[in-house]
């Protein structure tokens, strides 16, 4: 349940107004500020609760489904969010609470196992030539797109595919630190040893960074390096970890689950919007059985929720091969953006079974350009609902 309190209420009355409706032993209840709204959200047997008669409520809002927050309709879902920094003096939007910094020189995170050796990297937003990290907008008028290698592996490959990709005009660098694999003996991902190579990687090639996380006691470490922490579908039914996410001053990239339903969705985006955390953008892939690729989920997804949807081709289709006409059915389809792996070197990566995935970081450019293209020329086709 979410009770809606008035503007100008105050913290202190809103505190009041939570711990009246959590009264009840089995009903937590907390304050939230979104979308310059503030909300009580209730979580727990709505039986339980008893809305209080304050002159501070100004409206209940019933969550049947689990997900009224990310509605089209709610207000509160951004249309678009900026991952990276954004341009001085220009707030990024659907970014979470207001007046949260952008990335800065990591502090020393809570130990959640054997710590990395050495530290991460000072975190700036600048280049070795004094060239700026750019954040880009997703769900504006361009195609958003990010590229790189699935799991991030040696520095210098990582780094020679970052300038690439950019070169190519990348808007962010994909590259996973903790990588939720098919089999216990695939390459797991560098985790948290691997967060001073992302954050020097970042620093050369002044690029925003996009990596995974699984686990919420990595959340915070990760947070002060990547740009955007990206859930993959295997962990979309982590709760603790969308919680912690929830929590973060950073754009989250919410993958969906192979098997999950588009209300299961939306409700993995809620658990983070009900924490604190605005700035969802979903990403498409494949699902069901067998896994193909999911375009329809754009366009369902478009009458249901403000939140921009990427699309990613690579995992969606497991073949270089296929990326181009996955991306471009993608765009017919309206995605905000793309997530496409791509590597110079392939064949030196760990696991063979991604150099398959990996489309060339020559081409890149041409594809979005036809991908814009295609989104443009369905766009002029439209009929209107």
């Amino acid at each position: 349940m979410l009770i809606e309190l008035r503007p100008g209420t105050s913290d202190e009355a809103a505190e009041e107004v939570a711990a009246r409706a959590g009264e009840h032993e089995d009903v937590i209840a907390w304050p939230l500020r979104l979308a310059g709204r503030l909300f009580v959200v209730v979580s727990g047997d709505e039986s339980l609760v008893r809305v209080p008669g304050s002159p501070a409520v100004l409206a209940r809002r019933p969550t049947p489904d689990g997900h009224w927050l990310v509605r089209r309709e709610s207000g509160v879902a951004p249309r678009e969010v900026t991952i990276g920094p954004a341009a001085p003096g220009i707030p990024p939007s659907g970014s979470p609470p207001p007046g949260l910094p952008p990335p800065s020189t990591p502090s020393a995170p809570a130990p959640s196992g054997p710590a990395p050796s050495g530290t991460a990297a000072p975190r700036t937003a600048s280049g070795e030539a004094g060239d700026p990290v750019r954040g880009a907008v997703v769900g504006g008028a361009r195609l958003w797109w990010a590229a790189g290698p699935c799991a991030l592996e040696s520095e210098q490959d990582a780094l020679e595919t970052a300038r690439a990709v950019k070169a190519q005009g990348a808007h962010a660098l994909r590259a996973g630190l903790y990588k939720t694999r098919s089999s216990p003996y695939h390459f797991p991902g560098k985790g948290r040893r691997g967060l001073e190579t992302l954050a020097e990687v970042r620093r050369a090639a002044a690029i925003p960074v996009i990596t995974e996380v699984c686990d919420p006691r990595e959340v915070t470490a990760t947070a002060e390096v990547a740009d955007c922490l990206q859930v993959d579908g295997r962990q979309m039914d982590n709760r603790p970890l969308l919680a912690e996410l929830g929590a973060q001053p950073r754009p989250v990239l919410l993958m969906r689950g192979p098997q999950a339903s588009l209300d299961d969705w939306l409700r993995a985006a809620e658990f983070v919007l009900a924490r604190g955390n605005n700035a969802v953008v979903l990403c498409a892939g494949a699902s069901g059985t067998p896994p193909l690729p999911g375009f329809g989920a754009i366009a369902a997804l478009r009458a249901r929720t403000g939140l921009p949807v990427v699309f990613d081709p690579s995992h969606s289709t497991r073949s270089a091969s296929l990326v181009a006409p996955a991306s471009l059915a993608a765009a017919a389809y309206g995605a905000d953006g793309l997530l496409i792996e791509s590597c110079p070197k392939p064949e030196r990566l760990y696991r063979p079974g991604d150099a398959a995935h990996m489309f060339p970081p020559e081409s890149l450019a041409d594809l979005v350009s036809a991908c814009e293209r295609t989104r443009d020329s369905a766009r002029a086709l439209a009929v209107p609902r």
